[in-house]
């Protein structure tokens, strides 16, 4: 039995579907690392902070990190980074921070952290990350700021943040 013409047509939602599914495939789950090494996926102006809830929406301030079972945790600010391990601490495979003036990924322990109380940031702390020394001490410097080690940064607690 062959079907009639307008049994093989599809529907414009039936069209649609069909041809976002590849598209779909491509982008994957949002919770998913885009690699097992690399930063998890975010979703900006739709995945929420882990910490605060408010939505990731500026790529330069969002950090985030990767327990060892894969699990990432999405930040909208490094305040809230470094707030919710002193709260609820758990073990971290990796940090990962954008750099502010480019916004490039970078490893946590490969940035360099101004804490500056002149920039505006999401939350308020005046955390933020470049990728080296130099331009840290140029915007610490503009800013008022100071350089931050990766220790000096990771035991910086909650207390120091809104809540």
């Amino acid at each position: 039995m062959t079907s009639s013409p307008s049994a093989r047509r599809r529907s414009p939602l039936g069209r649609a579907a069909a041809l976002l599914a590849p598209l779909l495939a491509l982008i994957g789950c949002p919770g998913a690392a885009s690699s097992p090494d690399g930063p998890p996926s975010m979703r900006y102006a739709v995945d929420p902070c882990d910490r605060c809830q408010m939505i990731v929406s500026e790529e330069r301030f969002a950090a985030a990190y990767v327990t060892p079972d894969g699990e990432a945790r999405r930040f909208d600010d490094l305040g809230c980074l470094t707030a919710l391990l002193q709260e609820r601490p758990e073990p971290v495979r990796e940090v990962w921070t954008h750099d502010h003036e480019t916004r490039a990924w970078l490893r946590g322990r490969a940035a360099v952290i101004v804490r500056a109380p002149g920039l505006v940031t999401p939350m308020g702390t005046g955390l933020v990350a470049v990728a080296d020394e130099e331009r840290a001490r140029a915007l610490a410097t503009r800013t008022g700021g100071a350089v931050l080690t990766y220790d000096e940064f990771r035991a910086l607690g909650p207390g120091a943040w809104p809540r």
